[in-house]
C-alpha cells in the first residue's frame, strides 16, 4: 500500500473492488474448464460413448498382454545386448589381476576403535572375509521395512564406526575393513570401498565385469533429462593403487561411518529404498562438513544383478518414484554436494543453482511469450554473477531437474506452482494480480512484486516476505540501434490482445492516427492493412524500436491500477526511441520524465503530432529515460537485487 493510505479510504477500496473482479473473472474462467471436464464426465454415460468404451475396454484386455510381452522382449533384448557386448572379455583374468595388485600394496594402518557391521541379507555369502573375527555383526533380513531394521540395528550398538554392507557385497582380500577405517579420521566422516562388477556366468555376462562397478556415486545432471545417480568410473579398469578421493556418496553395498558424525546428521533417513537413504546420509554428513570418500585399496565384489545397460550406470532407477521422492526430500542438497554439472559452471562456493518457470504452456510457444524472454535475461545476469541457472515452461515446472535446484523463482501467470521441501521458493509478481492466492503467498518462502502498491497491499495479506523487483531491460540486447527501412513508421505499436481492441490503439484510430502494428490476435479488430506482423522475434525488438517515430503503449486495468510498469518502457527507452503511455503512478519519476502520459485520445493525438514535429527534442527526452534506465533498471541490477533479497531471508538459501 503507498505509504499514508489507510483500508478505508475510497481509492484502496475502488482498486480492491477492481481486484475482486478481476479475481472473479479468473475463477469464472477455471470454472468454465471444470464444467468442462464434468461435462466431458457425463458424455462418457451417452449410449454411443459407452459403446465405444467398451470396444476400448475389451481391446484393452488384448493391449495389456501385448504389453507385457513388449516389456519382456525388452528385457530380452537389454540381456542379449549385454551379453553380446560382454563375449571376448576376459573378467576372471581381471580379478586376477586385481587380487594379485592387491597383495602388493602396503598393509593398512591398525585401528584400535570398536567397529559394528550391519549386514542387509539372508547370509548365505559371507562378505566380510576374516573382518568378521574382529567386530559386532549383526545380520538384518530384507523386508518392507529394511531400512528401519539398519536404523534400529544401529542405535543398538556404541561402536565408534559403524558399517552398512550388502550380503552381495564380497571382498576381494581381508584389508579391506582396516583401510576404510584407517581414513575415517580428520573430518573424514565416511568411507566406502571400489566396487567392481564380478565374473559372472554367460547368460548373465555384462561387458562391465571384472571391472569397476562405481567408486562412489556422483549426480549426473543434463537437462531436460531426469537427474542420475551414477557409479564414478563405471566401467573403467579398477586401479587400487590410487590415493583415496572426495565423492558425493555410496551406495548400499558397502559404507563405514563415525558414530558420532552419524549422530549428529540425524541418522539414517526412514525411506523406503535402502540405496537411496545411504545418498541422504552422505548427504547430510557432506552438509555437516564432513568428507564422504572411496577408498581405492578396498576392493569389495558387488554381486546385485544387472539387468539393462541402464543398471551399468547406477543403482537407482532414474525414473522410478523413490527416487522423484527422494529429489524433493533433498534434491538441492545432494546437487550442492557434489554434482557432476551439464548446466552453466558455477565459479565459486556462494554459487546457486536457480530454475525459473515462466506461464508459457509449452515450449513450442514460448518464443511467444514475453516472460519467457525476460526470464531468459534475467538468466544470463545471474550467469554473468556466477550461478547456474535453467528456464523453463509451466509444463516443465514440477520436473525432477527443477527440484535439484537451491532456489525455484516462478514467474507468476495464472495458475501456481507447487513448491518442493528441498529448496527456496519465490514467486516474482510481474502481472494478473487478480490472480494470487494467500495460500500460495504463506506457501513461498519469498514473494517479489514488480509494483509498490500491490507489494504493500499483499504485505497485508501473508507472513511471508514481500520485496519489490521491478521490471527491467537486458541492455546488451536493447539499445540504440541503425533505423532499418522495413521497420521505419511513425508510430509504432507491438502488443498482443487478449481479443480486445486495446485502449492506446482504439485512441489512436478515433483521433485519424495509423499505428503500424506487431503482434497477434489483431485480424479481426483493426483494418488489416495496420498489421506488420502477428510475431516479431525477440532478437528482432531491438531493430523495430529503434526504427519507430514513435511508440505507443498501454497497460490492463487491473495492472495500472496497482502501478505494475510495462516491460515494454523498459526495451523502449533502451533504445533511446520516444514512447507515449496511459499514465501508472510514478511513472514520471521512475524514468526521469522520459516517458509521455495522456489522459484523453485528443491529448494522445498532440502528443504524437509534437513527438514527430520535434525528433531532436523528443529524443533528448528519450535520452534522459535511457539514461535512468541504464542507471537503475538493467537485468544485471536485478540479479543483484534477487541474490540480495534471498540473503535477507532467515536460514541459508544453501
Amino acid at each position: 500500500m503507498a505509504p499514508g493510505r489507510s483500508h478505508g479510504e475510497p481509492e484502496h477500496r475502488n482498486l480492491q473492488a477492481e481486484l475482486e473482479a478481476e479475481r472473479a473473472a479468473t475463477d469464472h474462467w477455471r470454472r468454465l474448464a471444470r464444467q468442462r471436464s464434468v461435462a466431458f464426465a457425463e458424455l462418457r454415460h451417452r449410449p454411443a460413448v459407452r459403446v465405444v468404451l467398451a470396444l476400448e475396454r475389451r481391446l484393452g484386455v488384448i493391449r495389456r498382454p501385448l504389453a507385457t510381452t513388449r516389456a519382456s522382449l525388452r528385457e530380452l533384448t537389454d540381456r542379449l545386448s549385454l551379453i553380446v557386448a560382454a563375449v571376448g572379455r576376459r573378467p576372471r583374468r581381471r580379478l586376477a589381476e586385481l587380487t594379485a595388485m592387491l597383495a602388493r600394496l602396503p598393509a593398512p594402518i591398525p585401528d584400535s576403535r570398536r567397529i559394528a557391521l550391519v549386514v542387509v541379507g539372508s547370509g548365505d555369502r559371507a562378505p566380510l572375509g576374516s573382518a568378521g573375527d574382529a567386530v559386532e555383526v549383526v545380520v538384518v533380513e530384507p523386508s518392507d521395512d529394511t531400512v528401519d531394521a539398519v536404523a534400529r540395528a544401529i542405535e543398538s550398538t556404541d561402536a565408534e564406526l559403524v558399517g552398512v554392507l550388502l550380503a552381495t557385497t564380497e571382498p576381494v582380500d581381508d584389508t579391506w575393513l582396516r583401510r576404510l577405517a584407517a581414513e575415517v579420521h580428520d573430518g573424514v566422516t565416511a568411507t566406502a570401498p571400489l566396487l567392481v562388477h564380478p565374473h559372472r556366468d554367460p547368460t548373465h555376462a555384462t561387458p562391465h565385469d571384472g571391472l569397476v562397478r562405481a567408486a562412489g556415486l556422483t549426480l549426473h545432471i543434463e537437462a531436460p533429462n531426469p537427474p542420475e545417480l551414477r557409479g564414478i568410473s563405471a566401467g573403467a579398469t579398477p586401479e587400487p593403487e590410487r590415493a583415496p578421493g572426495d565423492v558425493a556418496a555410496a551406495s548400499a553395498a558397502g559404507i563405514l561411518f563415525d558414530r558420532s558424525a552419524y549422530n549428529t546428521a540425524g541418522g539414517l533417513p526412514r525411506v523406503h529404498d535402502l540405496d537411496l537413504a545411504i545418498v541422504e546420509l552422505c548427504t547430510r554428513l557432506r552438509a555437516c562438513g564432513g568428507r564422504v570418500l572411496v577408498v581405492p585399496s578396498a576392493v569389495m565384489i558387488d554381486h546385485r544383478a544387472v539387468r539393462s545397460r541402464r543398471d551399468l550406470r547406477g543403482p537407482v532407477d532414474g525414473n522410478s518414484v523413490t527416487w522423484r521422492d527422494a529429489i524433493d526430500r533433498f534434491g538441492p542438497a545432494l546437487a550442492r554436494s557434489g554434482a557432476s554439472r551439464r548446466l552453466e559452471p558455477a565459479r565459486d562456493d556462494d554459487s546457486l543453482r536457480f530454475a525459473v518457470t515462466v506461464a508459457a504452456p509449452s515450449m513450442k510457444v514460448a518464443a511467444e511469450w514475453g516472460d519467457w524472454h525476460l526470464a531468459h535475461a534475467l538468466a544470463r545476469a545471474l550467469r554473468r554473477r556466477g550461478h547456474d541457472v535453467l528456464v523453463q515452461t509451466v509444463d516443465h515446472a514440477d520436473d525432477a531437474t527443477v527440484r535439484m535446484c537451491d532456489v525455484h523463482l516462478v514467474l507468476r501467470g495464472l495458475e501456481p506452482v507447487r513448491r518442493s521441501a528441498g529448496q527456496r521458493h519465490v514467486l516474482w509478481i510481474i502481472s494478473h494480480p487478480e490472480s494470487i492466492e494467500d495460500e500460495e503467498l504463506d506457501a513461498a518462502d519469498l514473494v517479489l512484486v514488480a509494483s509498490e502498491r500491490f507489494a504493500g497491499h499483499l504485505r497485508t495479506r501473508t507472513t511471508t516476505p514481500v520485496e519489490i523487483l521491478l521490471q527491467a531491460t537486458d541492455q546488451h540486447r536493447f539499445h540504440p540501434r541503425p533505423i532499418d527501412p522495413t521497420h521505419r513508421h511513425p508510430v509504432t505499436v507491438v502488443a498482443k490482445t487478449r481479443e480486445v481492441l486495446r485502449p492506446v490503439v482504439a485512441d489512436a484510430i478515433t483521433v485519424g492516427l495509423r499505428p503500424s502494428i506487431y503482434g497477434g490476435g489483431w485480424r479481426d479488430l483493426v483494418d488489416p492493412s495496420l498489421i506488420v506482423a502477428d510475431h516479431v522475434d525477440n532478437e528482432e525488438l531491438p531493430a523495430v524500436y529503434s526504427s519507430a517515430g514513435v511508440v505507443l503503449n498501454d497497460h490492463w486495468r487491473t495492472m495500472q491500477a496497482w502501478g505494475f510498469v510495462s516491460n515494454r518502457l523498459y526495451d523502449v527507452l533502451a533504445c533511446g526511441i520516444p514512447v507515449i503511455s496511459d499514465p501508472v503512478s510514478g511513472l514520471a519519476e521512475l524514468f526521469d520524465g522520459g516517458v509521455l502520459e495522456y489522459h484523453s485520445p485528443m491529448e494522445l493525438r498532440e502528443l504524437v503530432d509534437q513527438v514527430l514535429a520535434d525528433p531532436i527534442g523528443a529524443r533528448d527526452r528519450a535520452e534522459r529515460g535511457r539514461a535512468a534506465v541504464i542507471a537503475n533498471h538493467t537485468f544485471d541490477q536485478r540479479a543483484a537485487e534477487l541474490i540480495s533479497a534471498l540473503q535477507r531471508l532467515p536460514g541459508k538459501v544453501r
